[in-house]
């Protein structure tokens, strides 16, 4: 029996298997070389790692203030999520990259898991629901920006699997009226808040229209408010407070164990109505083509490939069309909750003097769900002769741009010298439990700035400005030794060791020449030693 001719019952389930399937496709492919791949280190990922062992190990951040709401990182802050969960990840798995990276998997799975779920409560059709979360599932296990942002640990990244548990929470807690999705929706939306500042912005637009929209549908009740608020309200407060103290040039205070905390830098000239539309056509290019930071996006494949493009702007068409339909009429329609947060997400666009896709990371669920609208709206309305042929070769152009992202990414993409520094915990740990080289001097090219993540120091060899002070430490930098053949014979030698980052030819020449002792570690490290 074909596919048409089984029931409904016997279509859902296989429809169910092939979802499973196709998540947990994405998932390995994400896990291949994962914590290896990409090659560097991110600077925000070196202060989230730090700073989580800092707090496991000595309760502080590498400052010394306990248990912070807002990590001050390298001065302008850092949103705290996703440094508390990777205290997790590390007590578990120890202080690596590969624990550091872990929560940004954990959480973009739980995004496509949860992704897939919101898709089937948004399609109005019950007979293509499956169909449209078989499609998310398919763009999440494949999509290039899916891929990369699960492969590194930039915090602001979390922004898109929390704010979809939200949205899924809400859509439902406002369809079937219950207060334990009110409950957890108010939690969510709090938990949001601290995936990245600019919601803060989108929360509250979106939030403001909701309560509007669904007073005029009479499917809020004053409980279910109260039932929203109160976790929401205690999860901003001490986010609110941080706001207060840095916007009024306030001193930064206990609450409780917790820090309210005092950023070196203040960076509420990132916001401005200056450029609001540019902004806009920037924060959506980004989200949907590229961005030119190379750990986020690459512009041969974009977000989600080059043809889903007109998908999405056929899916944006459709969903603007359904939400000003369900507000005129005013029916029951969790679509009209994901217009919302998409008008939350433009505005903040436009308030952004440089929108880049981890800064618009809250637009990916509304983009993916819009292009997979797009994409079975219009080949339903395909004359039937059409219809099988035009989703083979939809799956061909997907899948082979898939197998030549894949290809691309693991020879090309993740070698990129995207960032000027890293971080090799592993070679500084077999320098210390090496006797002949313990006492010896760490020259290296990791700026002090950095070099923390790697030494792994107490917060008190961390001063003011997060630089690692220790007299056995000494900086090789290009503007005083253009080489490290210029530092070597002109002020290191052969009496310390030297901890590399991706030495040039002539930098292992050197130490060839001189006899030097070789140990590798990961890609990109060399360390050079005399016993």
């Amino acid at each position: 029996m074909n596919f048409k001719n089984k029931t409904v019952e016997e279509k859902a389930k296989l429809y169910k298997i092939a979802i499973i399937l196709v998540l947990l496709l994405g998932v390995a492919v994400k896990c291949i070389k994962f914590g290896v791949l990409m090659d560097q280190t991110q600077s925000d990922e070196m202060g989230c790692g730090y700073d989580a062992y800092c707090l496991l190990h000595y309760g502080t951040d590498r400052y010394g203030y306990s248990w912070p709401v807002y990590f001050i990182n390298y001065g302008g802050g850092q949103n705290a999520l996703y440094t508390y969960v990777c205290v997790l990840t590390i007590k578990l798995l120890g202080y690596s990259k590969f624990a550091i990276r872990l929560p940004a998997l954990l959480f973009s799975i739980m995004g496509g898991i949860v992704g897939t779920l919101l898709t089937g409560q948004l399609t109005k059709d019950a007979d293509k629901k499956p169909k449209a979360m078989l499609l998310f599932a398919i763009l999440y296990a494949i999509a290039p920006y899916t891929f990369m942002a699960s492969r590194f640990a930039l915090e602001s990244n979390l922004m898109f699997s929390c704010s979809t548990v939200f949205l899924y929470f809400l859509v439902r807690a406002y369809r079937e009226k219950k207060n334990l999705f009110y409950l957890l929706a108010g939690i969510f939306a709090g938990i949001t808040l601290y995936t990245y500042a600019i919601a803060y912005i989108v929360l509250p637009v979106m939030l403001l229209f909701a309560i509007i929209y669904m007073v005029r549908t009479r499917q809020i009740s004053f409980l279910n408010v109260i039932l929203f608020v109160i976790p929401l309200a205690i999860l901003a407060t001490p986010l609110i407070l941080v706001q207060y103290v840095n916007y009024f040039d306030k001193e930064q205070f206990q609450l409780g164990i917790f820090t309210i905390t005092k950023f070196r830098e203040y960076r509420s000239g990132e916001i401005s109505f200056d450029d609001f539309f540019p902004g806009i056509f920037k924060g959506y290019f980004s989200v949907l083509c590229y961005d030119g930071l190379g750990y986020n996006t690459n512009k041969n494949f974009f977000t989600f490939y080059p043809m889903s493009i007109p998908f999405f702007f056929y899916g944006f068409y459709i969903l603007v069309k359904r939400a000003i339909v369900s507000i005129k009429e005013n029916s029951v329609d969790g679509n009209v909750l994901v217009f919302f947060w998409v008008i939350g997400e433009t505005l903040a666009a436009g308030l952004m003097t440089e929108p880049n896709t981890n800064r618009m990371n809250g637009l990916i669920f509304p983009v993916m769900f819009m292009t997979v609208l797009g994409i079975y709206t219009l080949i339903d309305k395909f004359p039937e002769k059409f219809v099988l042929p035009s989703w083979c070769t939809l799956a061909a152009v997907y899948g082979i741009y898939f197998t030549i992202f894949l290809y691309s990414y693991f020879t090309v993409i993740a070698w990129q010298r995207v960032t000027t520094t890293s971080m090799c915990p592993e070679g500084y740990q077999y320098i210390q439990e090496n006797d002949l080289l313990k006492e010896k001097v760490v020259v290296t090219n990791i700026p002090p700035q950095f070099f923390a993540a790697t030494a792994l120091p107490s917060p008190d060899k961390v001063d003011y400005d997060g630089n690692y002070k220790d007299e056995r430490y000494a900086w090789f930098n290009t503007y005083e030794y253009p080489t490290l053949r210029d530092y070597f014979y002109n002020v290191g030698g052969v009496a310390p060791v030297y901890l590399i980052y991706n030495p040039t030819d002539d930098d292992k020449a050197v130490m060839e020449e001189c006899g030097a002792k070789t140990e590798r570690f990961g890609y990109s490290f060399y360390l050079f030693y005399w016993e």
